[in-house]
């Protein structure tokens, strides 16, 4: 007896399809979409392009090129910062560099809203440089100014306890 492998959802990518419009929208290059024009739409992603983007697209596609997402410096900084104090025991070199990226995220919230808005959320694990001396709820040490700390519950975590 042979079996035949059965094609699963994953095996076949659907590729997106020339067809015209049925309702009117809008591209992802912000240019209008009316009511019978020629569009692609991806069934994958249910999202329509105009007939300018989606040629791009394919050739692009042909060629072997692929979009790649660019991250800002600002996510790149706040992802780094939330992956070391994640880790489950963080070393002195650890605790040097949250201290660096927090004062380097502190200069790109001169020009940059969402650094900003990072560095005055009051969100559970957010790295941030003491400005007064205070006391640790953990282990009861001397958090001193200018230290990198945690901010967990409305209470000052030291760099050495971390979230853990």
């Amino acid at each position: 007896m042979v079996r035949h492998a059965k094609l699963v959802p994953s095996d076949v990518t659907p590729v997106p399809k020339l067809m015209e419009s049925l309702y009117v929208g809008t591209c992802r290059c912000s240019r209008a979409i009316q009511r019978g024009e020629q569009i692609w739409y991806d069934p994958l992603t249910k999202k329509v392009e105009c007939y300018t983007c989606g040629r791009t697209n394919q050739a692009n596609a042909r060629n072997g090129v692929s979009a790649v997402a660019e991250v800002d410096e600002t996510q790149a900084v706040i992802d780094r910062i939330n992956s070391l104090l994640h880790l489950p025991e963080r070393s002195a070199k650890a605790d040097a560099e949250i201290v660096t990226l927090t004062k380097r995220l502190k200069r790109l919230a001169k020009s940059d809203k969402n650094a900003l808005k990072y560095l005055r959320t009051g969100k559970e694990g957010n790295a941030f440089i003491v400005r007064y001396t205070g006391v640790c709820r953990k282990c009861r040490s001397t958090v001193e100014k200018g230290e990198a700390a945690v901010y967990v519950n409305s209470a000052i975590i030291c760099s050495k306890c971390g979230t853990a």
